[in-house]
Order: C-alpha cells, then structure tokens, then sequence
C-alpha cells in the first residue's frame, strides 16, 4: 500500500497534469479566437449555468463510470486490456434482446432481468481475451482489439438486418423498449437518468472487491508482481481470467445502462468510443475505483464545457479533445516515471516490491 507522502505526491501530479492541459487549452483559445475570455468563460461556467447542462454532465459520467471502472480493474491486474468498448457492445446488445423480446413481466423483475443479461454478455465476451491470454500467451492489447471489431461490426450487422425495426427507415435500431423498462430521470426538470445511481453503486461494489476481499488481494497483487503473487500460492491464470471477466461485465453494464437510460433503444454506432474513453479515465484515476468517480465528471466536463463552448462562441468543440488528448500524455508521463521508480526498487531489493 501507498503511504500517505506518495499518495499526495501521486495527487498533486495529478491535478497539476489536469490544471496544465487546461491552461494550454486556455493559450490556444487566446490565439485562435476573437472572444477569448467569452469562450473560457463558457467553457468553464456554462456546465453548471443550469439544471439542463449539469444534468448533462451527469449523463455523459455515467457510462464513464462503468468503462473506467471495467479498465482500472483489468489494469490492476497488470493486464493491459483494451477490450471495454466491444465488451460494452456485447452487452448492449443481449440486453436490449431482453428487453425488446421479453414480454409480460412487471418492470421490477424485467430491468434486473435486462441488466443481468448485459452482464452475462460483457462477461462471457471477456472471457475470450482472458483465456487467451492466460492459457495461451496471446497478447491482450491485440486480441482485444481484434474483439472490438467483432463485436461492433457484428452488432451493426444484426440491427442492419436481423432485429432492425421496420419503421425505422435508413436507421439501424432496434424497435423501442417499453417505457416501463427504461431508466427514468430521478428528478422531474432535470435531464440526468437513474443510471447514475446504479453505477455508483458499481462503485462502492468495485471498491469492496478489490480492497475488502480475497480476489481482489489477489488481483492486485498479481498486478503489482506476479512472481511474487506465483510464489505465494496464487493461481495466476485464474486471476488474469477472472480479472477480464469481471472487466467485460463491467463494460456490457455499462453499455445497457447507457441505452435504457439515454437511447431507449439499441443504435448502431451509439457508443461513440466510450471504452476507449474508459482508459483515460482509469489513467486519470490511477486504477482506483473511487478516483473513478472524479475522473469521470471531470472528462464529462471537458465534453460538455467544449460543446457549450462551440455553441456559444467561434471556438471549437475540438479544442475539449486538444485537452483530452494532453491529459493522456501528461498522465501517462507520470505513470512512465512511477513503472521506472518501480522497476528501480526491485531491482534494490532483489525482486520484491517494498514499496507497494
């Protein structure tokens, strides 16, 4: 475990690769824009100006939750799996089958019913990778990838033809679920969906996993030295498998939510890279559940501060990625320089990790 020093000195790197993405943002609206103190104004302001924006700064968080959440357990792992959009897929699509198809069951059986399928679906998806990569040293960042074309092209493919609605048009959708099988807003006036509860829940049942149980003792210690963890008894394999595992039901819960709750439908194209967004936030988030959380509004922030931004003035929305895109490099440097501190004190040391 960190100790107290490391963890503020881990923060502060943090936060200061957040506040200096931003401020070069902030230099590029000096240079490019005639409005300049209009467009940080509303870039900075305008997500909390009103109950609809910061309503939907709550929406975009949610299914970051779930891909942040699927990508900073695989990476505690040590498995550096880029599998969460494909997954998401999977599960999206046997949920909204069960939704869809399955009829005659009061909402309070059918959405667990839907949710549990999403799960079972991201899951077993998983599996594939896992087995992969555990059983026969296939590389994860590949197969994965190759996994996301499977599952997204293959998706496309079943609402395209197979369970397209007819009354859809040139659309490819499913036909819509039941009102009563959605997530509806918790609050009349205000945008944001249930969703966000269920994936704070999420959260705190991550958080207990990987830090008030066996499994997750051992998944993080087979992330931080599986030699180690192979010396103590741990079963390697079968902690590589259960971490991608529980990673793709974290995805395909995500994917789910995200149509019950925004969607009311399964679209195709509808995630817009949110697996892939899920690895900025596990890196943002040092892998931590609760860090998680604040990755996830944050990112939402930078989203819908550079859509409110483009709106409002003659700054693009691309300047919220030009931030995005610094973020990753920024905090990725740091993990650079923290793998190199590592690597350092096992070397010292003979092969054990003390300062984990």
């Amino acid at each position: 475990m960190k100790n107290r020093s490391e963890l503020t000195l881990e923060l502060t790197g943090i936060v200061g690769a957040a506040i200096a993405a931003v401020a070069i943002g902030f230099l590029v609206i000096l240079c490019i824009s005639t409005e300049p103190l209009t467009a940080i104004q509303s870039f900075l302001f305008d997500p909390f100006a009103n109950p609809f924006n910061f309503g939907t700064v709550l929406n975009k968080m949610t299914p970051l939750l779930f891909t942040g959440l699927a990508l900073a357990v695989v990476f505690q792992a040590g498995v550096f799996s880029m599998g969460a959009e494909g997954q998401l897929y999977v599960g999206a699509f046997t949920g909204s089958l069960v939704a869809v198809y399955v009829h005659g069951l009061s909402a309070w059986v059918h959405i667990p019913l839907i949710l549990l399928c999403a799960v079972l679906g991201g899951a077993l998806y998983g599996l594939i990778p896992g087995v992969l990569k555990a059983y026969f040293r296939a590389d994860e960042i590949v197969s994965t990838l190759m996994l996301n074309f499977i599952a997204t092209l293959g998706v496309s493919y079943f609402l395209n033809n197979v369970f397209k609605d007819p009354t859809s048009g040139g659309y490819a959708r499913m036909n819509f679920i039941d009102k009563e099988s959605l997530l509806g807003k918790f609050i009349d006036g205000f945008p944001a969906h249930s969703g966000l509860f269920i994936a704070l829940g999420t959260v705190a049942i991550v958080y207990l996993l990987l830090y008030k149980t066996r499994w997750g003792y051992e998944i993080r210690l087979v992330g931080k030295n599986a030699l180690f963890a192979e010396y103590g008894g741990i079963r390697i394999k079968r902690v590589v498998v259960l971490s991608v595992v529980l990673s793709g039901a974290l995805a395909g819960l995500g994917g789910i939510v995200e149509v019950l709750g925004i969607h009311g439908t399964l679209k195709d194209n509808f995630s817009v890279g949110l697996g892939f967004d899920g690895i900025i936030i596990a890196l943002l988030a040092r892998n931590h559940p609760l860090g998680v959380v604040v990755a996830s509004f944050f990112y939402a922030y930078l989203q819908v501060g550079g859509q409110l931004m483009q709106a409002n003035t003659d700054v693009p929305r691309e300047l919220a990625i030009i931030i995005q895109v610094l973020l990753v490099l920024f905090v990725s440097a740091q993990a650079v320089f923290a793998y190199l501190r590592q690597r350092k004190t096992v070397r010292v040391t003979g092969g054990v990790d003390v300062a984990q």
